[in-house]
Order: structure tokens, then sequence, then C-alpha cells
């Protein structure tokens, strides 16, 4: 079984995952309903979901370490590729914005993009080596 496929670790990233969702929307519900009215408390309620967006991140990082070295390199190539893919479309973009008028979007979508580009390097990196 490859790197990040193992039942231990989707159990674990499941887990954070829907603490973040309860987080999220306790966090949305309360904002939206103006239930925190201050400024710096809507902040650090803005901010809760981001507690499991850490335990996700360390997931993640027990998982890439305990894999083999074949894997930590597949996976390390995948990142570069996504790091790199990433920069030049949000770069492009940039430059649109400014010389073409392009609209803005939120930073929400460079996520997307980081995930995307991540996904299409592990296939990329995984053909490499096979």
């Amino acid at each position: 079984m490859g790197i990040f496929c193992s039942p231990r670790y989707l159990a674990a990233l499941g887990a954070w995952f829907a603490l973040y969702a309860v987080l999220l929307i306790v966090s949305l519900t309360l904002i939206d309903h103006n239930v925190v009215t201050a400024m710096p408390l809507r902040v650090v309620v803005g901010l809760a979901p981001m507690i499991a967006g850490f335990g996700i991140l360390g997931v993640i990082m027990r998982e890439y370490r305990a894999g083999d070295e074949l894997q930590q390199r597949i996976t390390a190539e995948a990142i570069m590729f996504a790091f790199g893919a990433t920069a030049v479309i949000t770069f492009s973009y940039g430059f649109l914005q400014r010389t073409a008028g392009a609209p803005d979007l939120s930073y929400f979508w460079v996520w997307a993009i980081l995930g995307s580009t991540w996904g299409i390097g592990s296939f990329i990196a995984r053909r490499r080596y096979k």
C-alpha cells in the first residue's frame, strides 16, 4: 500500500477533517448571526477551524515520514511540481489582473490550484519511478 493510503492515516485524517467541519460550521454560524461582535474575538472565532488544520498537517507529516525512501521521493517531487506550477499559475493570473483587468479571486483558489497540481505532480512522479 502506498503512502497516504494506510487505514490508520485515513482514519486520523478523517477525524481531523470532521473536527474541521464542526469548527467551521460553529465559527461561521457565530459570525454570520452576529453572536460574536467584538473584532478580536471575531478573529479568534474565524480562525478556530485552523486548529484542525494544524492537526491535518501533523497527520500528513507523520505519514510522509513513515514512508520509505521511494515514496518520500515521489511525494517530494509531486510537491515541488505543485509549488512551481502554482507559482506560475498565480503569478500569471496576477499579471492578467494588472494588465488585462482580470477579476480579483479569493485566496481559497490558491489551495484549489495547489491541490490540483499536486495530484498532477503525483501522477507524473509515480509514472517516472515505475
